[in-house]
């Protein structure tokens, strides 16, 4: 029996040894993957480093925008103010010159009327001295 005990113990050696050679092969491909999922692990991190920089390089020129925007709203608004300002301003002159023309148009009018008046008034004084004394006049020319 002692040579059954050595070729059981050969045979399970035999079966140790194969089954230590697949250990060895699952630990080459565990180490394998060990090392893809390394690569893949940096190459995420790289990505992750590449997508935050554009977020934040993002983040900057929209607040670049946004500034940008509310100088413009601002310079906008300054320029509406002034614009109001100055249309007020126009608006308020040309009022004045208007009342000023209608008083010198009024004065004018008012000093033709009473040289209208005076005129008139004077042709019929003349016309009632003229009624008056003409036929002594007619009379005076045709008999001299």
């Amino acid at each position: 029996m002692p040579e059954n005990g050595i070729t059981d113990i050969k045979v399970q050696l035999e079966s140790l040894k194969k089954d230590i050679e697949q250990v060895n092969g699952i630990n080459l491909r565990i180490d394998t993957a060990i090392d893809k999922l390394t690569d893949v692990s940096a190459s995420i991190k790289s990505m992750l480093a590449v997508h935050e920089e554009k977020l934040d390089q993002s983040e900057k020129i929209d607040e670049v925008i946004f500034t940008k925007i509310r100088e413009r709203a601002d310079e906008i608004e300054r320029v509406n103010r002034e614009l109001t300002d100055h249309i007020n301003l126009t608006e308020k002159r040309l009022m004045n010159e208007l009342k000023s023309l209608r008083n010198d148009i009024g004065d004018r009018v008012g000093t033709l009327e009473k040289h209208k008046w005076l005129i008139l008034g004077g042709f019929i004084a003349i016309g009632w001295i003229l009624s008056k004394n003409l036929m002594p006049l007619i009379h005076m020319m045709n008999g001299s």
